[in-house]
């Protein structure tokens, strides 16, 4: 296998330039037989750099006499790779760290990337670390943080400097791994006594069926994953259906269901119980919601390939709940996926909320009167949620909002919550 600094090098290349995603190309890494400590070490590197990026690229900014956009996109990995271990990681020395860059610059440079790339690393190596001393504070703190400038200047303006501040912290930081217990096969107390026993470390959460485990490699090879005593989900995702609360014997549309882990809870709230129907529009994703209801033991789920954005005259006034989980941008998920903070922008999110009215325009068909609809979203974004309920609730006035937490929208944030950021809706039609 080639060199790991050079794997690392391949995958933020294409990740940064040829938009494939973070998450997948480590995970095509991960089951390409990698020895375990290589894997950890490149995973490090390229959430790091793609997570820190713009304040990896000020660093090289202030030490460079080539002007940055004349440098180019390898050896900008190579430098960004190398600050990136010099400031944030302490195992391996700055010489240590510059010899492997230069030696990686002989590879993809010549000569005078090489000399370039020794010293300016020779000269950050002995500056570090480098305070970001920009006269506006939204540029500021979306250079230091390396978020969107769009994304820090509305929550700065609508939340906040010390808000800000520590949710764009709180998006730089590991997302924990949360488990969601599944009550059809057992109970907290039982789940944590028997993942305690063979070493794994838990965490009680804010919500009862949501813990944390603070070791999970491995986890999902336990007798227990296999057996479906628990599913691994995000505490915001598990809030969703906690927030619907479907009543027993209801029916149910989760417009957009896959991979099943709403869908399973709320069969879970409902006790298997009425019927669940679960759309998506691809029968990769109706198996994957088959896999999960089966392995969890949702007995009241009927998958079924829907598009969402096509309105389905058999749905009309059917049901007493209905939940539209919408696509999004992922402005959420930062923590988990970094890469979204460089190929989503306004465009994308104006895109999407029109995408988002569309369904939601549809979803409000299948609601019969007096039942409930959710809107939720994994997006912390004004464009794809309060603009859409505005929208929405202009043309539909048999629809009201009922309010989350004294909230007309209700915000999950990472730095408050601990979980994902989610935005959610409760829609009730009268």
């Amino acid at each position: 296998m080639k060199n790991t600094r050079e794997k690392a090098l391949q995958i933020i290349n294409d990740v940064l330039y040829k938009g494939t995603f973070l998450e997948e190309s480590l995970e095509i890494l991960k089951v390409s037989n990698i020895d375990e400590r290589d894997f950890a070490f490149i995973k490090e590197i390229t959430t790091g750099v793609v997570r820190n990026k713009t304040y990896l690229d000020y660093v090289i900014r202030q030490n460079s006499r080539v002007r940055f956009n004349r440098i180019h996109k390898i050896i900008l990995i190579i430098l960004e790779m190398a600050i990136y271990q010099m400031y944030f990681l302490d195992k391996v020395p700055d010489y240590s760290i510059v010899d492997e860059s230069v030696n990686l610059a002989k590879i993809y440079g010549n000569k005078g990337s090489i000399s370039f790339t020794n010293g300016i690393l020779r000269s950050i190596a002995k500056k570090k670390p480098a305070q970001v001393t920009l006269k506006n504070s939204i540029d500021n703190l979306s250079t230091y943080y390396s978020h969107p400038r769009f994304y820090t200047e509305y929550f700065y303006e609508n939340y906040g400097e010390e808000f800000t501040k520590k949710l764009l912290k709180a998006n730089n930081e590991k997302a924990p791994f949360t488990i969601r217990v599944n009550s059809f096969k057992t109970n907290r107390d039982d789940l944590i006594k028997n993942l305690s026993q063979i070493g794994f470390e838990i965490e009680e959460t804010s919500y009862d069926k949501a813990l944390n485990v603070l070791n999970p490699n491995g986890i999902i090879d336990t007798e227990y994953f296999e057996k479906g005593h628990f599913y691994v989900q995000d505490l915001g995702s598990i809030l969703v259906s906690s927030f619907l609360n479907p009543r027993k014997d209801s029916k149910v549309l989760d417009l957009c269901a896959a991979p099943g882990g709403k869908t399973t809870h709320l069969s879970e709230l409902m006790d298997n119980t009425g019927e669940i129907v679960a759309c998506d529009k691809s029968k990769g994703k109706i198996n994957l919601i088959k896999e999960n209801a089966q392995r969890l033991g949702c007995k009241n789920i009927s998958p079924m390939i829907n598009d969402a954005r096509v309105l389905n005259e058999d749905f009309i006034n059917k049901f007493d709940y209905v939940l539209v989980d919408a696509p999004c941008s992922g402005t959420g998920l930062y923590r988990k996926k970094p890469d979204i903070k460089w190929n989503k922008g306004i465009d994308d999110l104006k895109e999407l909320g029109k995408i988002q009215l569309e369904i939601i325009n549809n979803a409000k068909e299948y609601v019969k009167d007096q039942g409930l609809l959710l809107y939720s979203t994994c997006s912390l974004s004004k464009i794809e949620n309060e603009d859409v309920i505005e929208n929405f609730l202009s043309e539909n006035k048999d629809f009201k909002i009922k309010k989350l937490r004294d909230k007309e929208v209700l915000k999950l944030f990472p730095s408050v919550d601990g979980s994902d950021g989610f935005s959610i809706c409760l829609l009730e039609k009268n």
